[in-house]
């Protein structure tokens, strides 16, 4: 989870569109405007481009924070650690084992006759298994083949956000004075290959045998930095004996890694100990789970959010047997993992959130474990405020990079000067309001915190009296700055060239848009006016027609109005002039039947001489009923240092695989730029502004 190039998290929550226009002279409207849309393609284009499916799907209704695949952190079956004063002796005696695990469920055919009891073990090096096995007419002939009775164990690694590494390997007991034992794999490119330094030690038992087994951590790739967050179940596949069947610790398999029920380690049993079982949340799942190189050695650490409980613990923190735990106010809504004060090590990006009598607020921070290891706020700034009936509310753009925070003003919805009374944050920065003096405001990191470094303003409006005590704290007089466009309430702007288009396209005078702002678009030193109505953008301003005109855009994309969920604008290609951004979910029936597939995307439009024109499109999520692909798509200082780059990477899956995904990986270049799979052979992309579009860097 390490970044090792400056990244940018883009935290919230800023509105995107786009599409193509025309114009229109409002003195002769009846037939001067030349309509346009922005569609990526047809369905059958799309269904061909995107290997049967077109551009960009919803968020469903889970935790923001969540990834669909938390566990339980307590199990029935653990994996303790090893007693240095009495380490585990291969001698296929079970003197120093704690009591073993039963095998309950019946997986397949009968279980009769049959019984498996386990128990597991570790220490720095090695994981150990130890098998009571009853089967009065089992076989030990010494085959070590899958069609002979052997134990199997899946065990599986957490890889990546919301992403399980699974394997499988089984154990074949040999006969004293008959056959040796063996340790193989079941699965993976070594399928039947001995596992390398494993061992195995049978003996004999009264209608069956025991073993006990040795395989190194090195087998698996994940557990050098990865022994927190594991999931295992063992099997007994009684195959060639009179009684034939499975019998199983828990659900699941290396290849259905999500299934498996958790093998909690020494450090979670301790949270599980100290801190669940007490508030009666052992057997509840986390909201939030994710897991990063926090402290101490490279070895991860397991962050997890019980209700309002925060917890950390890993077998490097705190050598590995005591835990952090804190009670939150307010919610937690997500954790993100990076190295944001340069350290070293990951910090936490924390939001949350506050319930008030009437209205929610929303509070970014950085908790990083500086200089001990309990997490310090070193950073914390309100970043929205919304209204308890969800029609009203404030919100700020933050852009998170290594020693740098930016939070930026966004439109408000429902909200202007005179009828916004909420009471700001005191105790942590205030939101940044629309109709305040500062537009965006820069902090570093230095000193243990993150400290006020610049500010860039912009021309405020009158508040109503007491504003300045309920909202905003006064700013001192700066400077203002032209050279980047401002984004404001409306005014009556084109008042006459609004009715045209209203009479145009068939719509009711006086419709409301859902998107009405003004910001500087052309590079010319004047504000246009951007209204969403219905599935249209429209523009109008001085210099769409000299501001007799507007310019329309319908977004044909999208099947309803619904569908599109933000507009706003941004100078992201650093001419001081805003490119406006559209983000929506398109509703896409698979050319071969089946579920609706639903595709969220990102579309960039920029305005100049009047009109306006795609300049980049990109797939960012795509879900199918309860399956899920989130990418990671985010704007970053470009290189040059003017205006922003586009930046790309694989994000979660939730239900698909690599074996289940039903699409085949798509290339650069298309119509639209297609969403990165995690388990793709791309891995990052950088779209670059040269001049007339954003295209992916050398």
């Amino acid at each position: 989870m390490r970044n090792v190039a400056p990244a940018v998290l883009v935290v919230v929550l800023t509105a995107c569109g786009g599409g193509a226009t025309g114009s229109s002279d409002a003195k002769s409207p009846s037939g001067a405007e030349a309509k346009k849309s922005d569609d990526v393609g047809s369905i059958g284009q799309l269904a061909q481009q995107q290997g049967g499916i077109g551009a960009l799907g919803g968020a469903g209704n889970r935790e923001e924070g969540s990834t669909g695949s938390e566990v339980a952190m307590g199990g029935a079956l653990r994996a303790e650690e090893v007693d240095r004063k009495s380490p585990v002796k291969l001698d296929g005696m079970l003197k120093e084992w704690h009591p073993r695990v039963a095998a309950r469920e019946t997986v397949a055919g009968k279980a009769e006759g049959l019984s498996l009891e386990v128990a597991v073990m570790y220490d720095d090096a090695k994981l150990y298994v130890a098998a009571e096995v009853s089967d009065p007419k089992g076989s030990r002939s010494g085959k070590h083949s899958p069609d002979e009775d052997h134990v199997s164990m899946a065990i599986a690694f957490p890889s990546g956000r919301g992403a399980l590494k699974g394997y499988e390997l089984g154990f074949w007991a040999g006969k004293p004075g008959s056959s040796v034992g063996a340790v193989k794999w079941l699965s993976g490119p070594n399928k039947g290959q001995d596992v390398a330094g494993a061992k195995i030690v049978e003996n004999d038992a009264k209608g069956g045998y025991v073993f006990e087994a040795a395989i190194p951590w090195a087998s698996f790739p994940e557990a050098r930095t990865m022994r927190v967050g594991l999931r295992g179940a063992l099997r007994y596949h009684s195959i060639d004996g009179t009684v034939k069947g499975v019998v199983a610790t828990g659900p699941g398999g290396g290849d259905k890694p999500n299934d498996l029920p958790a093998l909690p380690t020494a450090p979670e049993q301790a949270v599980v100990e100290g801190l669940l079982s007490q508030k009666n949340l052992a057997g509840e799942k986390p909201r939030i789970d994710i897991y990063a190189d926090l402290a101490g050695d490279e070895r991860k650490e397991r962050v997890s959010v019980f209700g309002n409980f925060f917890t950390i613990c890993g077998p490097g923190y705190r050598s590995g047997h005591q835990f952090f735990w804190r009670q939150v106010a307010g919610d937690i809504v997500s954790v993100e993992a990076r190295d944001v004060t340069g350290r070293g090590k990951e910090d936490l990006v924390v939001r949350k959130r506050l319930a008030q009598p009437s209205a929610t607020h929303e509070i970014l921070e950085v908790w990083s474990l500086v200089p001990g290891d309990e997490p310090v706020t070193v950073f914390a700034h309100q970043i929205g405020i919304a209204s308890s009936d969800g029609k009203k509310k404030l919100t700020s753009s933050a852009r998170v990079s290594q020693k740098e925070i930016e939070i930026a003003v966004e439109p408000a919805v429902g909200w202007d000067a005179a009828s916004f009374k909420e009471t700001v944050a005191s105790d942590v920065e205030p939101i940044l309001l629309p109709w305040g003096t500062v537009r965006s405001r820069t902090y570093r990191y230095d000193k243990a915190k993150f400290a006020k470094a610049s500010e860039v303003a912009q021309e405020g409006k009158p508040a109503p009296a007491g504003a300045a005590a309920a909202g905003e704290p006064a700013q001192p007089a700066l400077a203002k700055d032209t050279s980047a466009p401002r984004i404001t309430q409306h005014s009556d702007l084109g008042k006459q060239v609004l009715d045209a288009y209203y009479k145009d396209a068939g719509v009711a005078p006086g419709t409301k848009p859902r998107f009405d702002f003004e910001i500087q678009l052309d590079g010319d030193k004047q504000r246009e006016r951007i209204l969403l109505v219905g599935r249209d953008i429209v523009v109008l301003g001085p210099a769409i027609r000299g501001g007799a005109g507007y310019a329309r855009l319908s977004l044909t994309q999208f099947a309803d109005e619904k569908d599109i969920s933000e507009v706003t604008a941004r100078d992201l290609t650093g001419d001081g002039g805003a490119e406006i951004v559209v983000r929506g979910v398109r509703h896409v029936a698979p050319s071969g039947g089946g579920d609706r597939v639903d595709v969220d995307g990102l579309f960039i439009y920029q305005v100049k001489n009047g009109n306006v024109g795609r300049v980049f499109s990109i797939e960012t999520g795509r879900s199918q009923g309860s399956n899920r692909l989130q990418g990671l798509v985010q704007f970053v200082p470009a290189k040059g240092g003017k205006g922003f780059d586009v930046d790309v990477r694989p994000g979660m899956a939730k239900g698909w695989s690599e074996k289940t995904y039903p699409w085949p990986e798509d290339k650069p270049g298309g119509s639209i730029e297609p969403l990165l799979l995690p388990w793709g052979k791309t891995k990052n992309l950088r779209y670059t502004w040269n001049g007339t579009q954003y295209a992916p860097s050398p």
